[in-house]
C-alpha cells in the first residue's frame, strides 16, 4: 500500500490530472512501444513514491476507451494562480523523473488521433441507446433542461431548477478542447504566415507593445478620432478610430475552410451580397458595431452575416488551441521549451447572442446547423418543441391577419421571452442545451439570463460562465427595449469578470490579458437595432471597448409623417426644458398646465382623445395624477387584459371617456384599432417612427363620414432631448430646424 496523503487531501487522481501530463509529454500512456501492464505499473510506483494517491484504472496502448480514476480533484482558484501546474501535479512529475527511462515521450500524431478518436468515442455512445440526430424520448429524458450548471457544491439543486443535464465532468471536459476536429498540423505550418496577420490572430495576440497600452489609454479616457464617411452602401457611417489606426482593408481569406459551402448553399449565392461584404469586413476587423439600419427587407441577409461570423471566430479559435497542444506535444517529445501558448479564457463560451423570443432563437439556430452542416444535431427534436411553431399557431396567424406585417413578423411562431440554451460544438456533431461551462455559444434572451445569473444579492448569484466571452451579439436591440433594458445592463456590468471559481480552468494557457482583467477590451460588441435610442447610444458609448475601435451606422430618414393620408392638422410643439435631469419634470408640468385643463373643459361628446406615452414612467405618472383630480378616463397598457381594452375602446367610441391614456408598449404587443379618434395627443413621441403614422391614420379608418376633416386635430410634444425619435417623424433634416428654429410651434397641414 502506498503511504498516505500527510497533506489531509483526496488521495484521488482525476482523469485530467493525467490527461494535462499527457498533454505536457512527460506521460505518455498512448504509446504502443510500452505494454498495458508496464503503463500501469509504472503509474503505480510513480503515484506511491509520491505519496498522492493510488491509481486503480486501467489504460489500454492505442486507442482511449472506457477509464476510470477514483475520484476528480481539480486544482483550487490560489493553487492555479500561483503555478501553471499545481503542486500535485508537480510531485508527481518528480516522482516520475526516475523513470522516464522507461516510459517513451509522446508525439505529437498520437495526440491529435487521440483527440479524434475520443470524440468518435463519444458520437458512438450517445447513438447507440437512441437516434441523436431525431432526438429519442430516452435523450430528451436524459436532457431535460435548459440552463447551465454552477460548478458548485450546490449543483445538483441548481440541476433541478434549471434542468440542466446530468453529464460526467470528466466525460467532456471544456479546457481541452478535445471535441473539434484539428487541421492537419504539418499541412497547417506553411499557413503560421498568413494567420500571423489574420485580424482575429492579430485583435487577440498576448503582444505586450507601447501601441497596445496607446490602444487602452485611448479606449479608457474615450479619446478615439470620430470621422463620418459615405459609404456605398449603408450612406453615412460614423468611424472611431483608436491610437492612429483607421480602417482595414477586407481580409482576403477571412473564412474557415469549412464553412464556405455550406455558407454558399445557405446564402444561395457563390459570394456575398454587397450589403453583407460590407457589414462582415467590419465585423471580422473585431471592432464594435453598432447598426441600425435593420429592417424586414434585410433581415434575413443580417442574420446569415453575424451568424458566420460567430461560428468563423470559434472554429477558429478552437483550430489554435488543437495547434498550440501539437506545438506542446513536440515541444515536450524533444525536450525543449515550448514558451507560453495561451490561447484561451478562464471559461469556454466565447460568444453571447441575445434575442427577444423564442421564434428568434428557432431561426438563428436553424442557420447555424445548416453553415455547420454536421451529420448529428444532439436534442434536435426537444429543441424543435420547445422552440419552434406550437398547436396555436395557425389560429394566432389568422387572427393577425389583419394586423401590420411587421406585427405578423415579430410575433409569428414562439413568442416567450424567457429562454436560455447552450450549443457546443464537435467534430461531427451539435449539441444543443449543453451545460453553460461546455458550451461554445450561449443563445438566450435578457430575462432569460438573468434567471440564470441571479438576483443582486443571494447565495445562488453565478456568472462566471460570462467571464470569458470574446463576442457579444445583440440583435433586434428595439424590440428588447420594450421588455426590460435593465437586464441588459445588468448583463454588461457581469461580464467579463474576474470568476469566482476555476471551474477546472488549465491558467497556464489562459491570455495574460484575461488574467489582467482587460477581457472587456477584446470583446466586440454588435448592436443591430431598427432605430438609435438613448439606451442603445448608451451601450455604444460605456460597453463597446474594443480596442479595435467602434463603427455606427445611423441612416438619415425621410420621416413617417410622410405616410400620414389622414387630412388632419398636425402641430409639434417645442417643450422648454432647463436641463436633462429635469426634462421629465418640465415636460409633465407643461402637460398639467397647459393641455390637461382644455380636456377638462370640453364636453364627453366632443373629446374622443386619446393620449400617447411612449415611456412607461410617464405613462403612470400621468395616470395617477388624472385618477387624484377624478379624470373620467381608461388606461390601456400592456398589462391591460383585452377585455378592458375592448370596453375602453367601445366607450371612446360612444363618447363616454374624456380620453383614452393609451402605452407604446400596448400598441407594440396589440395594435388595438381604436375607432372613433378625435383628437390625437402624442406626449412624447414614439420610438417607433411608424406608430405615429399608424395612430394618425385611424382618424381617417375610424370614424363616420359626418365628422369634418376640421374637427380632427394632432399635437406632438417634443424637447431638444428628442432628437432621436424626432428625425424619425418629420425627416432628419427637417428636425434640424424644429430643434433650432425661433419658433416653438410648427404646423403641418
Amino acid at each position: 500500500m502506498p503511504p498516505a496523503n500527510k497533506s489531509g487531501k483526496s488521495n484521488k487522481l482525476s482523469r485530467k490530472q493525467l490527461q494535462q501530463l499527457k498533454d505536457y509529454g512527460e506521460l505518455d500512456p498512448l504509446s504502443s512501444a510500452i505494454d498495458e501492464g508496464g503503463l500501469d505499473d509504472a503509474i503505480g510506483k510513480a503515484l506511491g513514491r509520491s505519496g498522492y494517491g493510488q491509481f486503480t484504472g486501467k489504460f489500454r496502448a492505442g486507442k482511449v476507451t472506457e477509464k476510470r480514476i477514483n475520484g476528480r480533484g481539480r486544482p483550487s482558484l490560489a493553487k492555479s494562480r500561483r503555478s501553471a501546474r499545481p503542486d500535485a501535479y508537480s510531485r508527481l512529475l518528480n516522482s516520475l523523473s526516475s523513470t522516464a527511462g522507461s516510459i517513451p515521450a509522446a508525439s505529437s500524431e498520437a495526440i491529435v488521433s487521440d483527440d479524434e478518436d475520443m470524440d468518435e468515442d463519444l458520437a458512438e455512445s450517445e447513438e447507440s441507446g437512441a437516434d441523436i440526430a431525431a432526438g429519442s424520448a430516452s435523450d430528451e429524458d436524459g436532457d431535460n433542461g435548459e440552463g447551465m450548471q454552477s460548478g458548485t457544491e450546490d449543483g445538483d439543486t441548481i440541476n433541478k431548477e434549471y434542468g440542466v443535464d446530468e453529464v460526467d465532468n470528466d466525460e467532456l471536459e471544456s479546457g481541452d478542447g478535445d471535441d473539434m476536429e484539428p487541421e492537419d498540423v504539418a499541412a497547417s505550418e506553411p499557413r503560421e504566415a498568413y494567420e500571423a496577420h489574420d485580424y482575429m490572430e492579430s485583435h487577440y495576440t498576448n503582444v505586450d507593445s507601447e501601441k497596445l497600452h496607446k490602444k487602452l489609454a485611448a479606449v479608457t479616457n474615450k479619446e478615439y478620432q470620430q470621422s463620418v464617411v459615405e459609404d456605398e452602401v449603408f450612406g453615412p457611417a460614423a468611424i472611431f478610430d483608436v491610437a492612429g489606426e483607421s480602417m482595414k482593408p477586407a481580409n482576403p481569406q477571412p473564412l474557415k475552410q469549412k464553412l464556405i459551402a455550406s455558407f454558399h448553399a445557405l446564402n444561395k449565392s457563390s459570394q456575398f451580397s454587397s450589403f453583407q461584404q460590407r457589414l462582415f469586413n467590419w465585423f471580422d476587423q473585431y471592432r464594435d458595431v453598432a447598426f441600425v439600419g435593420r429592417s424586414m427587407a434585410n433581415e434575413d441577409e443580417l442574420t446569415t452575416t453575424y451568424a458566420l461570423h460567430a461560428l468563423n471566430h470559434v472554429m477558429k479559435a478552437k483550430d489554435r488551441e488543437h495547434k498550440n497542444s501539437s506545438k506542446l506535444a513536440k515541444a515536450h517529445a524533444a525536450g525543449k521549451d515550448a514558451g507560453e501558448l495561451r490561447d484561451r479564457g478562464f471559461t469556454r463560451p466565447r460568444v453571447l447572442i441575445i434575442l427577444p423570443f423564442r421564434n428568434d432563437a428557432y431561426k438563428l439556430v436553424g442557420k447555424l446547423l445548416k453553415l455547420l452542416s454536421t451529420k448529428q444535431e444532439m436534442n434536435l427534436s426537444r429543441f424543435t418543441k420547445e422552440y419552434g411553431p406550437d398547436s396555436e399557431e395557425e389560429r394566432r396567424h389568422n387572427a393577425n391577419q389583419r394586423k401590420p406585417e411587421d406585427f405578423r413578423r415579430t410575433f409569428a411562431g414562439n413568442i416567450d421571452d424567457a429562454f436560455r440554451i447552450g450549443l457546443q460544438l464537435h467534430n461531427k456533431s451539435v449539441k444543443l442545451y449543453a451545460d453553460f461551462y461546455r458550451a461554445d455559444i450561449i443563445i438566450a434572451s435578457p430575462i432569460g439570463l438573468r434567471m440564470t445569473t441571479g438576483a443582486e444579492s443571494g447565495d445562488r448569484k453565478d456568472f462566471d460562465f460570462l467571464s470569458s466571452i470574446e463576442m457579444v451579439i445583440m440583435d433586434q436591440c428595439d424590440t428588447l427595449l420594450m421588455q426590460n433594458w435593465d437586464h441588459v445592463a445588468h448583463m454588461f456590468a457581469h461580464m467579463n469578470l474576474m470568476p469566482k471559481k476555476d471551474h477546472g480552468c488549465d491558467f497556464s494557457r489562459v491570455r495574460s490579458w484575461c488574467l489582467d482583467g482587460m477581457a472587456q477590451y477584446r470583446r466586440q460588441t454588435i448592436l443591430l437595432s431598427e432605430y438609435m435610442t438613448p439606451e442603445i447610444q448608451a451601450a455604444f458609448n460605456n460597453h463597446c471597448r474594443s480596442i479595435e475601435g467602434k463603427v455606427r451606422v445611423k441612416p438619415a430618414y425621410t420621416g413617417s409623417i410622410n405616410d400620414v393620408v389622414a387630412q388632419v392638422k398636425q402641430v409639434f410643439k417645442r417643450v422648454s426644458v432647463r436641463r436633462l435631469a429635469s426634462a421629465s419634470d418640465d415636460r409633465f408640468s407643461h402637460f398639467i398646465e397647459q393641455t390637461l385643463p382644455e380636456l377638462e373643459k370640453t364636453e364627453l361628446s366632443t373629446n374622443h382623445t386619446v393620449i400617447f406615452a411612449s415611456s412607461y414612467f410617464d405613462f403612470v405618472r400621468i395616470r395617477n395624477h388624472c385618477k387624484d383630480k377624478g379624470l373620467k378616463f381608461v388606461a390601456i397598457s400592456e398589462y391591460s387584459t383585452k377585455s378592458e381594452a375592448m370596453r375602453a375602446r367601445l366607450k371612446l367610441h360612444a363618447g363616454e371617456l374624456q380620453f383614452i391614456l393609451y402605452s407604446e408598449r400596448a400598441h407594440f404587443y396589440y395594435r388595438y384599432p381604436i375607432k372613433g379618434i378625435r383628437h390625437m395627443v402624442f406626449y412624447s413621441l414614439p420610438d417607433h417612427p411608424h406608430y405615429y403614422s399608424e395612430l394618425v391614420n385611424l382618424m381617417l379608418n375610424g370614424n363616420d363620414e359626418s365628422v369634418a376633416a376640421d374637427e380632427l386635430s394632432c399635437t406632438a410634444f417634443y424637447s431638444k432631448f428628442d432628437q432621436l425619435k424626432l428625425e424619425r417623424v418629420v425627416g432628419t433634416k427637417l428636425a434640424l430646424q424644429l430643434l433650432s428654429g425661433d419658433r416653438s410651434q410648427f404646423t403641418f397641414a
